[in-house]
């Protein structure tokens, strides 16, 4: 494992949503080009930035970092793509009701077993969040509130709701909180409404 790149802790605050927020970051992934909204490292630190709690501190020294060592910058890029996708797999085929592929289940269990531990809480004006201990630049430190968000997710998933998107061009997973426990889009005002609109155009094709 690489040295610490400061002596700092990162501070993050995991919501359940976090890991889905991470795998739809590749959205469309029904069409024939999927929208890619992680592009290169700069992309990915910024999404850390403003999702993960990454504070300002954190940001520079990985971005000095990133700009002293640039090819393990983009390899540590390219683990973490490579674990949104294993997510996308896991929670994927919970969703749609079907067995975790092993050696999927088994490349989230390792790097699970390499993130560092949820040490202690603090209070912030926002709430509480859980505080790490020194981050170094390895995808399990940097992922890890993605992480424990996964696992927590999918500790719940018995009764915690997880969907896809039934636009077969979209594939977007959430949890469904809805009473009734039958959303079906991830939001009735995208693809929700395709789907309305779709039906009436049939219909009057068919009047």
């Amino acid at each position: 494992m690489p040295p610490p790149i400061a002596p700092y802790r990162l501070i993050a605050a995991p919501r359940e949503d976090t890991c889905l927020g991470f795998v739809n970051t590749l959205y469309w992934r029904g069409s024939p080009v999927p929208t890619e909204t992680l592009k290169d490292w700069a992309g990915l630190l910024d999404w850390c930035e403003h999702n993960l709690g990454c504070g300002a501190e954190e940001v520079r020294a990985l971005t000095d970092w990133a700009a002293a060592q640039p090819a393990a910058a983009h390899h540590l890029f390219e683990l973490a793509i490579a674990m949104r996708e294993v997510l996308w797999r896991v929670l994927g085929a919970l969703a749609s009701g079907i067995p975790v592929v092993a050696l999927d289940l088994a490349a989230f269990n390792q790097a699970l077993a390499e993130a560092p531990p949820r040490a202690e809480l603090a209070h912030t004006d926002g709430g509480f969040v859980w505080r790490t201990g020194i981050l170094v630049p390895a995808m399990p430190a940097l992922l890890a509130p993605v992480l424990w968000s996964a696992a927590d997710l999918m500790t719940r998933a018995s009764h915690e709701l997880i969907r896809q998107c039934a636009n077969p061009k979209c594939l977007y997973l959430f949890v469904d909180a809805s009473k009734a426990g039958t959303r079906r889009w991830c939001d009735m005002n995208s693809c929700g409404n395709r789907a309305k609109a779709q039906r009436h155009y049939q219909k009057t094709r068919q009047a």
